[in-house]
């Protein structure tokens, strides 16, 4: 059953004072249901883009796993905590950041590598061109010759065919 959010609600989480800091790095209430927020945003807008062919799929897996990740540190905090623990890192969103740096710097690799496949299949493209256009002119080189000769052969044969004395 699907449950109807309460506009109120909402508007409370967020007009809550936090001035004061949370502790050990923890998230506040009005944080995870940000982060929830911009999670669901996400997603639906990575479908978005998947529908009007704007994204390919292998990528918006990619970034869908990443909200699902991003939710699942939202809604237990304690499993980032518990991971900062077992790194050795002491302040959670250390680690978080830590995690986001290497995550994109795998994503930038990859897509050096796609960057690099495409140049090659572009560099090979183009040499294939080239030659089909060199073959392309040759053979039209070659027509344009064989119908010169046919018309001025074909000529000569249509003027020496016809005797000469009849004419007269």
């Amino acid at each position: 059953m699907i449950q109807r959010v309460n506009p109120m609600r909402i508007a409370e989480l967020f007009a809550t004072d936090t001035a004061e800091p949370v502790s050990d790095g923890a998230l506040t209430t009005r944080a995870h249901v940000f982060v929830i927020a911009v999670t669901l945003l996400s997603v639906f807008f990575i479908i978005r883009l998947v529908r009007r062919h704007k994204l390919r799929t292998k990528y918006s897996l990619l970034w869908i796993v990443v909200a699902i990740a991003l939710a699942t540190i939202a809604v237990f905090p304690g499993l980032l905590e518990a991971v900062s623990r077992a790194a050795g890192v002491y302040y959670p969103p250390a680690t978080f950041l830590i995690l986001s740096v290497g995550f994109l710097f795998l994503i930038v690799v990859h897509f050096s590598w796609e960057f690099s496949r495409s140049e090659e299949r572009i560099r090979t493209l183009a040499e294939d061109l080239a030659l089909l256009r060199a073959s392309h002119e040759e053979l039209a080189e070659q027509l344009r010759n064989q119908s010169g000769q046919t018309q001025s052969g074909g000529s000569d044969t249509e003027d020496s065919g016809e005797p000469a004395d009849s004419a007269s």
